[in-house]
C-alpha cells in the first residue's frame, strides 16, 4: 500500500506518515488507531518485531533502493 493510500484511508496527511516511518514524528494514540483500522491490524500488530522476511519487502522489486544520503546539520 502507497503511502498517499494509507494517509488517505486513516485521514492523515501523507507527509506526517512519512514522518513516522522516517520516526521524525510521533504518533498519538488516535493516529495509531486509524492507522490500525486503515491496515484491518490490531493496534498490537504495530508494535511487533518483523519477521526475518520483512526485509525483502522493504524495496519494490520493480525499484531500486535508493542511496542513502547524509543530514545536512542544521
Amino acid at each position: 500500500m502507497s503511502q498517499e493510500r494509507l494517509a488517505r484511508a486513516a485521514g492523515i496527511d501523507r507527509s506526517y506518515l512519512a514522518g513516522l516511518e522516517r520516526q521524525s514524528k510521533n504518533p498519538t494514540i488516535d493516529v495509531l488507531d486509524r492507522i490500525s483500522e486503515a491496515l484491518s491490524v490490531h493496534p498490537f500488530d504495530l508494535f511487533v518485531k518483523p519477521s526475518s522476511c520483512a526485509s525483502i519487502l522493504k524495496t519494490s522489486p520493480h525499484r531500486p533502493k535508493r542511496p542513502h544520503l547524509p543530514r545536512k546539520k542544521r
